[in-house]
């Protein structure tokens, strides 16, 4: 009797749990939690690190490559950075930072000007961009007839992500690009060509990197060809009807990156503090110098610091401290412990990262065998944005860094969530892997401790 007391309520609940999860709003509602969460994990302690006593915007430090973007937006918006800083002489009313377009830039100028040259005004666009690319995995995932709860689970996953966090409460460009690049992926799927590309230069005025998705959509129409390789229509009809799509985008997606440079330059003009030159005409040519400073940043063999390879991404290797902060504990004058109250560290959530391989064999198998689109997009996204960082490193000599994976993560997210989406594995195995990734998260989190600076 006692057992039969315990045993028809816990039905009832587990009843209730799945007629509200059947609701068709139940996603949705799932997503707005998520946004919610991320929101809060992005902007607890915003201002950290501080020096002590924390009076004033400047006396909150600068994290990592905020050195460089957060003092061009206080040149963009006529202030004078500290001396001894990044662009303190460059001419105010300019962008100091001409290797890379102004767009994502300007946002950050605009944050100053509205909530003050602190950390709400560098990084609150950052955190917005952040909860834009969370929404965006969702709408790619749903464009590539993924289910709703499926597209929840890749938002889910990226939310939990400690890379996709860091950048997304410091103000650095990639958070910029990635949130178009994304929403670009799903109108391509959408067959919104044009609107893809417009996506995509936008997503290109923010950081060059964002074309790096082209790789990813020609990998996916290559996979879409050997799908339809037989079909009716014959081999060149199959190939002509997914070539056009792909170079309307593409040629879209150039035509913007040109007017917005140009438009941007005549706006803001770039200025190139070690060559003196401003770039406010030709798109072709701030462009090239974008691309030629690229070019020659080269890595030495053998040195040591924060580069990595991409073959060493995927270990989750070459972490980078981006701001500590610790209580050391010292005895004899020599310090005996130290405890950190604040960490932001460039690394990938690990139970994230060091399933992706898996995971990419997975898609494959799933797209060849299957016709997944999903697994499609998820392949052609990790193949296609990777490739071109390995023959930027192994072939070019070209310096990397493991926050370069920022555009080759949306992928990841896609080919790990639905590899462990429920009905492929047990449910016990889904939820063991979700516990993993929050403790993953709160272990990279980055604020330590509740009292510190």
């Amino acid at each position: 009797m006692k057992c039969n007391r315990y045993v028809l309520p816990v039905r009832q609940l587990k009843g209730e749990i799945r007629r509200r999860l059947s609701d068709p709003r139940a996603p949705l509602a799932a997503l707005a939690l998520i946004l919610v969460l991320s929101f809060a994990a992005r902007v607890l302690f915003i201002g950290r690190p501080c020096s002590s006593p924390c009076r004033s915007g400047r006396d909150h430090s600068l994290i990592f490559d905020e050195a460089y973007y957060v003092n061009a937006a206080r040149v963009i918006a006529g202030i004078h950075p500290p001396v001894g800083v990044p662009y303190a002489d460059a001419p105010l009313g300019k962008d100091p930072n001409a290797e890379h377009p102004q767009l994502a830039k300007l946002v950050i100028a605009g944050g100053i000007e509205l909530l003050g040259d602190g950390p709400w005004g560098w990084r609150l666009g950052s955190v917005l961009f952040g909860l834009i690319a969370i929404v965006a995995m969702y709408m790619l995932v749903r464009a590539a007839r993924g289910s709703p709860w499926l597209a929840v689970g890749a938002a889910g996953v990226m939310a939990l992500d400690n890379l996709a966090l860091i950048h997304g409460r410091i103000a650095t460009l990639d958070i910029y690009a990635v949130a178009p690049v994304i929403l670009a992926a799903a109108m391509y799927l959408r067959a919104r060509p044009a609107m893809a590309g417009v996506a995509l230069g936008v997503a290109g005025c923010m950081k060059l990197v964002a074309f790096f998705l082209v790789g990813a959509l020609v990998v996916l129409e290559l996979i879409h060809v050997l799908w339809d390789w037989n079909s009716r229509s014959g081999r060149l009809a199959a190939i002509r009807a997914r070539a056009i799509p792909l170079a309307v985008s593409v040629a879209t997606a150039l035509a913007v990156l040109l007017l917005g440079v140009w438009l941007l330059d005549l706006a803001q003009p770039a200025y190139d503090p070690g060559t003196q030159v401003t770039y406010a005409g030709s798109p072709f040519t701030h462009v090239g110098h974008m691309l030629s400073y690229a070019a020659r940043l080269t890595a030495v063999p053998n040195a040591t610091g924060i580069s990595s390879t991409p073959w060493q991404w995927l270990l989750n290797q070459k972490p980078i401290d981006y701001a500590r902060v610790a209580i050391n504990s010292t005895s004899g004058g020599k310090i005996v412990a130290s405890r950190a109250v604040f960490a932001a560290r460039g690394e990938i959530n690990p139970f994230v990262i060091f399933l992706a391989i898996p995971a990419l064999f997975a898609a494959v198998a799933a797209a060849w065998h299957e016709r997944d689109e999903v697994a499609a997009v998820g392949v052609a996204w990790c193949v296609g944005t990777f490739i071109p960082f390995v023959i930027q490193a192994q072939i070019l000599g070209r310096i990397s860094y493991l926050y370069y994976m920022l555009i080759v993560l949306p992928g990841v997210y896609l080919i790990t969530a639905r590899l462990f989406a429920p009905g492929r594995v047990p449910r016990a195995a889904t939820i063991g892997w979700v516990v993993a990734l929050i403790y993953g998260l709160v272990d990279l989190y980055p604020v330590r401790s509740l009292s510190g600076h």
